[in-house]
C-alpha cells in the first residue's frame, strides 16, 4: 500500500485500516489528512506534505474549469444573471484557494529544504601503517 492509495480512500474505510493494521487510538476522531498520515507514519510510508497540496491545486483547478464551462453555457444562452454572479464569485473564491495553496506548498517546500541534515558523526582517525 502507498500514499496515493491511502489517500484515495474514503474516510471510514481509512478508519477501519486504522483499527485492524495499526494500534492507533482515537481514529474516530481523526479528519482524513491526520489519518493518513498516521497511518503512512505507522507502516513506515514516506509521507510528503507537498503531494497533497499539489493534489488538492490540481481538483481545485477542475472544479473551476467545470464552473467555467458552466458559465459559458449561461452567456449563449442568456440565462439567469444572478447564477452567472454566483459563479463568477465560486471561481474567483476557487482561484484565490489555489493562489493560497501553491503559496502554502512553496512555503512548505523552502522550509524542508533549509532544515539542516542530519549531523555525521565524526570518522574515525586512522592509524597510520607501519612502514617497516
Amino acid at each position: 500500500m502507498d500514499l496515493k492509495e491511502l489517500q484515495r480512500m474514503t474516510t471510514p474505510k481509512l478508519r477501519d485500516l486504522a483499527k485492524e493494521l495499526t494500534d492507533l487510538q482515537g481514529v474516530l476522531g481523526m479528519h482524513k489528512e491526520d489519518l493518513v498520515k498516521a497511518i503512512a507514519k505507522a507502516q513506515g510510508i514516506a509521507y510528503d506534505e507537498s503531494a497533497k497540496d499539489l493534489n488538492a491545486i490540481h481538483a481545485v483547478k477542475q472544479d473551476i474549469r467545470a464552473l467555467q464551462k458552466q458559465k459559458a453555457e449561461l452567456l449563449t444562452s442568456n440565462g439567469d444573471r444572478k447564477k452567472l454572479k454566483r459563479l463568477k464569485r465560486k471561481v474567483k473564491l476557487l482561484k484565490r484557494l489555489t493562489r493560497h495553496l501553491a503559496h502554502d506548498a512553496k512555503t512548505a517546500a523552502i522550509a524542508k529544504a533549509a532544515q539542516p541534515a542530519a549531523p555525521t558523526p565524526p570518522a574515525a582517525p586512522v592509524a597510520p601503517a607501519d612502514a617497516g
